[in-house]
């Protein structure tokens, strides 16, 4: 029987590189950047919702697993709101809101955020509106501050980009 030399530091070394590798790999893909969201104003405007309270949902998302079944309208949501919520108990947060017209309303200081809000890989806004077909889900995510105006007939929906560490994160380069 003949017995063969292995070279067991390039084996060693070899093994520990792929080991590395692989974890700074598997790391990567699973981790989703969280919101640098700090503020929200939402604004109603004079006969906002054809002068109907608003029910507006904001929903923080922990778990990517959940995006892919969040609704894309606000009429979607509303309509599949309990078994969501039921479903994706731990997965995400919901602060529902009536917002009358004619009003301000300033979060986190006037309604705080839920306690988790900082770890949020999503945050979405859901208007039940009046008018047939809803209005369209908003991503809050990508911003610092954002302002939310319920006007008569439509949602608009201005966002800042965020201040400090998450500004390079989330900003886009500008052409010079």
């Amino acid at each position: 029987m003949k017995l063969h030399s292995i070279p067991l530091g390039n084996t060693l070394l070899r093994l520990m590189a792929t080991s590395l590798l692989g974890l700074a790999l598997g790391g990567c893909s699973t981790k989703l950047p969280s919101t640098s969201l700090q503020s929200i104003q939402i604004q109603a405007a004079v006969n906002a919702n054809q002068n109907a309270a608003t029910a507006l949902d904001l929903v923080f998302v922990y778990d990517s697993n959940a995006l892919p079944l969040l609704p894309k309208t606000g009429s979607d949501w509303f309509d599949q709101k309990a078994a969501l919520m039921a479903s994706l108990a731990t997965s995400l947060d919901v602060l529902s809101l009536q917002i009358p017209a004619i009003s301000t309303l300033n979060l986190p200081q006037e309604r705080a955020f839920p306690d988790r809000y900082k770890k949020a890989i999503g945050v979405y806004s859901y208007a039940n509106y009046v008018k047939p077909g809803g209005q369209l889900m908003a991503n809050l995510t990508p911003y610092g501050s954002v302002v939310i105006q319920l006007t008569p007939d439509t949602i608009l929906i201005q966002g800042q980009e965020p201040l400090g560490l998450f500004k390079n994160l989330f900003s886009r380069p500008t052409a010079k």
